[in-house]
């Protein structure tokens, strides 16, 4: 069978009829997706006996994520699978035509069938190189909730960028910073799982704002410019990514063999 009708096989998300959707409308469907997206962040996953990435807190932001839910593998495999496809093409070993209409449905539908591969490659990889550990017995079971998770992110990523604003890479990746920045600025349970808003003046909080109460309340000097310059260098990093995204650098170029041009 030829692997353009395999591609015709491979569910999608279908496009509006409209061409250019309302504002509310993508409002609403990204909206959807957000919620979606944390409620999966937030079920654990089913037969779990060690979750040994949990260290690596960082690589989850970037990989949009949250290590030991259903939805571990993230946007991995679909990164992945863009950048060896845009590896493939560029360098001709895949001689794809994205110039036309044709050449462009058979890119995304590689490109599907690679994040598919990498999705089950990924869940393999995670649980049986013991990233993710399943308990005796729940080793399938750990895998097919990997899998399902991949196959939720993949096709929110489609709602999104079919019907809501920008793609769903970003958003997720977009609302995984965010959402760590709010817990660790507002965090009111500590790490012993007490909750400091029962008894604010004798309770240690983890969040950066509420330990700067604290120390203001309680004349701690330590803890309080610990946590001022905690939130300063956020602040400041925000508005150096925000003044670097505004930048416009206009490079000239000239063409040798056609003079009077630049």
């Amino acid at each position: 069978m030829d692997l353009r009708n395999i591609l015709t096989y491979i569910p999608e998300v279908k496009k509006p009829d409209e061409k250019k959707l309302a504002f509310s409308t993508k409002l609403k469907w990204t909206l959807i997706v957000l919620v979606a997206f944390f409620v999966l962040a937030n079920i654990p996953l089913f037969g779990l006996s060690n979750n040994a990435l949990e260290r690596f807190e960082y690589l989850a932001i970037i990989l949009g994520t949250d290590f030991g839910s259903i939805i571990s593998l993230g946007v991995g495999p679909i990164v992945m699978a863009s950048i060896i496809l845009q590896l493939l093409t560029g360098s001709k070993i895949l001689n794809i035509d994205t110039t036309t209409e044709e050449g462009k449905k058979f890119f995304q539908g590689v490109q599907k069938i690679l994040i598919l591969f990498f999705i089950v490659f990924e869940a393999l990889v995670y649980v049986l190189m013991q990233g993710l550990e399943a308990a005796p017995g729940f080793t399938i079971i750990v895998i097919s909730q990997l899998i399902l998770g991949g196959l939720a992110i993949f096709y929110m990523d489609g709602i999104t960028s079919k019907w809501g604003f920008g793609s769903g890479v970003s958003l997720f990746i977009g609302a995984g910073v965010s959402w760590r920045l709010v817990t660790s600025a507002f965090q009111f349970v500590n790490q012993q799982g007490e909750n400091c808003l029962i008894n604010f003046g004798n309770v240690a909080c983890s969040g950066k704002v509420l330990v700067l109460v604290q120390s203001v309340i309680n004349r701690y000097s330590v803890e309080f410019w610990s946590a001022f310059a905690a939130i300063i260098i956020t602040i400041i990093i925000f508005l150096m990514v925000v003044c670097a995204q505004s930048l416009k650098v206009e490079i000239p170029l000239s063409f040798s063999r056609i003079r009077g041009y630049a």
